[in-house]
């Protein structure tokens, strides 16, 4: 059943979704401690009351929100073909937000907003590395600590990158798929042997 907003307009069931979308496009040219309930509801069109049925407060978006594209971001990799390509759609639909999320890690909620997309890249590196990886025989010790390492180096790179407008977001998926991959590793040689 669809739902009516204050104008008389009929729309989307998703309603969380809807105001969640708002709340990002606002966030492309404003900061969060700027936007408050009544400015979100007057650009959806909704009432305060259909607000505060979905959602406590801004903040209760934001997560929301953020937790939706890091989500997006899982859905859409698990479904590509090769695992360069998963990590680029991966990358891609995180960096498709970065003027929003740019807006949210210098706003007094980064804090909050880095452990959601901490949370999801490890989400996303346990379901990568089970991929690649099918036949590891690293104790469950050991998985935690690499997923932990490569969690935060991730999470590093794309909080690192997200303000760059020159950004080359195949060239950073390409780069992280070498990292994860050992390519890298590869390339450096064993140091073992020079000595």
């Amino acid at each position: 059943m669809a739902e009516i907003n204050e104008k008389g307009c009929t729309m989307p069931m998703d309603t969380k979704q809807i105001i969640a979308d708002q709340l990002f496009q606002l966030l492309t040219c404003d900061s969060p401690e700027n936007i408050t309930v009544k400015r979100l509801v007057e650009a959806c069109g909704i009432s305060r009351q259909t607000f505060y049925y979905h959602f406590r407060d801004v903040f209760d978006v934001m997560e929301w929100g953020c937790a939706q594209v890091m989500e997006r971001a899982l859905a859409n990799s698990l479904q590509a073909p090769s695992l360069r390509e998963a990590i680029t759609a991966f990358i891609v639909e995180c960096v498709d937000h970065r003027q929003a999320i740019g807006h949210l890690i210098s706003s007094q909620y980064s804090q909050e907003i880095f452990r959601i997309i901490h949370k999801a890249i490890h989400a996303y590196l346990w379901h990568m590395f089970g991929s690649m990886f099918p036949g590891s025989t690293l104790s469950v010790a050991d998985t935690e600590i690499l997923l932990d390492f490569f969690t935060g180096g991730i999470t590093g790179l794309l909080l690192g990158n997200y303000a760059r407008r020159d950004l080359d977001t195949e060239a950073l998926a390409d780069q992280i798929y070498r990292l994860l991959s050992g390519q890298m590793r590869s390339a450096l040689g064993d140091p073992l042997s020079a000595s």
